[in-house]
């Protein structure tokens, strides 16, 4: 290893139902992989409470990122995003980042609930602007409407990131444009994947981080089972192709905007 001597998955899930009782095995086989510090999303009150016992048990290994996930918004009412909105500010000021926070129209998420999201998108955006905690964004399917959105409101002062970026260069320039970072994840690794492709060659290094989203959205070397931390290796690798580098200075480059991004607080041990 060179540079940092650890490297950060700067998106992930390890509070998710699917990794009970297996969350401190995986993390110990990223660390013996260099892989030290794992940026959490956040999906609903319930999600934030997980999120917080595995930062007990690894308080310099785990960041928390508190926000109402668009899955959780377009399944649940008015009253009850409220409610939730309610709780989020009160959580928001231990937390590192805000979200995930967005919009995801693909029809079989969205179903009735295209108001409620975006009403819920503006609310979370106040609050950005509020505590002044870096954005993660979820958007699928809703590109135009969700700049329109972040036009109106103004994106906090440091900005963000759009999580497991998968879009053509034209869009990724549009986000680069408004100050924002691209996390890439495992669905750069598919061959077939060149609008992606075409888009990481154009990303400046700089505004550039790399993510598992584990336990989802795996390479296609973790087709079949549950996405772990490790796998931006494979990213790292793909992205390194893709831009005549070495992964370690992928790796590297990476690291250190995410602690840009996140004002470098996390002293990993």
């Amino acid at each position: 290893m060179v540079g940092f001597g650890y490297w950060i998955d700067a998106h992930g899930h390890l509070a998710d139902l699917r990794w009970q009782g297996q969350v401190d095995t995986i993390i110990d086989e990223a660390r013996t992989k260099g892989i030290a510090f794992f940026m959490q999303g956040g999906v609903d009150p319930e999600d934030w409470q997980r999120q917080r016992e595995i930062k007990a048990r690894y308080p310099s290994h785990i960041g928390l990122c508190f926000g109402l996930h668009p899955y959780w918004v377009a399944a649940h009412d008015d009253d009850e995003c409220e409610q939730a909105l309610d709780l989020l500010a009160q959580a928001l000021p231990e937390a590192d980042g805000l979200g995930e926070l967005g919009l995801d129209f693909r029809p079989n998420i969205m179903k009735d609930s295209m108001e409620r999201q975006i009403g819920v998108f503006e609310q979370q955006l106040e609050l950005g602007h509020i505590t002044g905690k870096p954005l993660v964004l979820h958007l699928v399917q809703a590109h135009e409407e969700s700049l329109k959105i972040m036009d109106v409101w103004g994106l906090p002062k440091q900005k963000g990131m759009v999580h497991s970026f998968n879009g053509s260069a034209y869009k990724a320039q549009e986000f680069l444009q408004r100050g924002l970072m691209l996390s890439i994840g495992g669905p750069v690794c598919r061959p077939d994947n060149q609008k992606l492709h075409q888009a990481v060659r154009e990303i400046p290094l700089e505004q550039l981080l790399i993510e598992s989203d584990s336990p989802d959205q795996g390479p296609p070397a973790y087709k079949g089972r549950l996405n772990p931390p490790e796998s931006i290796w494979e990213v790292a690798r793909t992205i390194g192709e893709l831009k005549s580098l070495d992964p370690l200075e992928i790796l590297d480059i990476t690291t250190a905007n995410f602690r840009r991004l996140f004002h470098g607080n996390h002293t990993i041990t």
